[in-house]
């Protein structure tokens, strides 16, 4: 695997925690969009019988935002790859991405483990390599 898509993958995976705060902003973003001030009174009135598409074309653009659905898309594959590892992995993982404070090393965790620190950078890539399949990189 190339250097530049592991940390790739190392950063979806340290974000995986505070992933649903992003994708609430975005769409909070989306939903409540800045609408500069409208003089609707130029030239007269109000048509009476215009339709309002406001709700249709917000439903379009949550569907379409393509950061929204990198959020979502990145969420959801490490989710269910850490959902499919078994405990030692998950607790790898845990430790060098998902906690707040890192406390242990790759050595710390192999002596935890009870693993070697080449089986610890084994399990580490395995994972790494099941992230990028599922977000076919």
């Amino acid at each position: 695997m190339k250097r530049s898509t592991f940390n790739y993958i190392a950063d979806i995976i340290r974000e995986y925690p505070t992933s649903e705060m992003y994708i609430k902003k975005r769409e909070d973003e989306l939903i409540n969009r800045f609408q500069e001030f409208k003089d609707e009174n130029v030239g007269g009135g109000r048509a009476q019988n215009k339709k309002d598409e406001g709700v249709e074309c917000m439903a379009i653009t949550l569907a379409e935002d393509r950061r929204l659905n990198n959020l979502k898309r990145n969420e959801e594959a490490v989710r269910k790859i850490l959902e499919s590892s078994d405990p030692v992995t998950r607790d790898i993982i845990y430790e060098l991405y998902l906690r707040e404070n890192c406390i242990l090393t790759l050595e710390g965790i192999a002596q935890e483990a009870h693993l070697s620190g080449t089986a610890v950078k084994k399990r580490r890539l395995k994972f790494f390599e099941k992230v990028a399949a599922e977000l076919g990189l």
